[in-house]
């Protein structure tokens, strides 16, 4: 399975977590339970984002240098 997939699928686990939680209609114990699986998702999310963030950084560096001759 690949990053992006595992990105959409935790975005769309969120989503129905939101959706759930918004509802009203889960116990206490259960909110808690689906808030803590947010947070987890939340993470793997942001890991994923981070990562495409330091790709984009990297390959825009690294034309940039090759604009400029490699000074």
């Amino acid at each position: 399975m690949s990053k992006n997939t595992d990105f959409e699928k935790a975005i769309e686990e969120l989503e129905k977590i939101v959706s759930q939680l918004e509802g009203g209609e889960v116990s206490l114990d259960e909110s808690i339970k689906l808030f803590e699986r947010g947070m987890e998702l939340t993470g793997i999310c942001r890991k994923t984002l981070d990562t495409a963030r330091q790709k984009i950084v990297t390959l825009t560096e690294a034309e940039e240098e090759a604009e400029n001759g490699g000074k």
